[in-house]
């Protein structure tokens, strides 16, 4: 008897810690800003190689000049992208560069998707309206006000976002100084696919 009573309490235990630290979709549902975005190429044990390094930064507030996702109860949503001054178009796959650039500021891009969220491997799968390949969000940590995700867009080439929460505030008093970086010829990324 003592040891079944001792096998349940292992048990349990075990239960309990590998449920700890597990998220579920319904904590991403609302709207979240990107503060922060890096794109880097990682070495042959899956570290980021410094020289490859770019960051891209973000006031998650600022209507003007934001990246937002807003997840629905629903498992849809919305990337809107504000942050966005040029348009490049016309990709040649062989040069590896856009032939096409249109300028167009004060545009806000909006593209929908549908999501689901594998708790057990903490990834959100995105289906974007304009992309064939769903995205495979690995979310590298979470609490209540923010999260942060990476996404492998190729091999060895990792976008790194970090999000705050932002819905519920009043962001249309937020207006920005200036306009900010924003990453682009990145195939495959969520941000810098545009």
């Amino acid at each position: 008897m003592k040891r079944l009573t001792l096998f349940a309490a292992v048990a349990f235990a075990a239960m309990l810690f590998t449920s700890c630290g597990k998220h579920d979709y319904d904590e991403f549902v609302g709207t979240w800003g990107a503060e922060k975005v890096e794109y880097y190429n990682t070495d042959y044990a899956g570290n980021p190689i410094p020289a490859s390094m770019e960051t891209y930064t973000y006031n998650p507030e600022d209507v003007d000049n934001s990246i937002r996702l807003t997840f629905r109860a629903d498992r849809t949503g919305e990337m809107r992208d504000s942050a966005i001054d040029t348009l490049y178009t016309n990709y040649d796959e062989e040069h590896e560069i856009y032939l096409d650039t249109i300028p167009c500021s004060d545009t806000v891009l909006i593209y929908n998707f549908t999501c689901s969220f594998d708790k057990y491997n903490q990834c959100m799968y995105m289906n974007m309206s304009d992309n064939p390949r769903p995205f495979r969000l690995n979310i590298v940590s979470m609490d209540k006000n923010t999260f942060v995700y990476e996404n492998e867009y190729g091999d060895n080439y990792v976008e790194k976002s970090y999000m705050k929460r932002i819905s519920g505030k009043d962001t249309k008093s937020e207006k920005s100084s200036k306009p900010v970086r924003h990453p682009h010829n990145k195939p495959g990324s969520l941000f810098g696919n545009r």
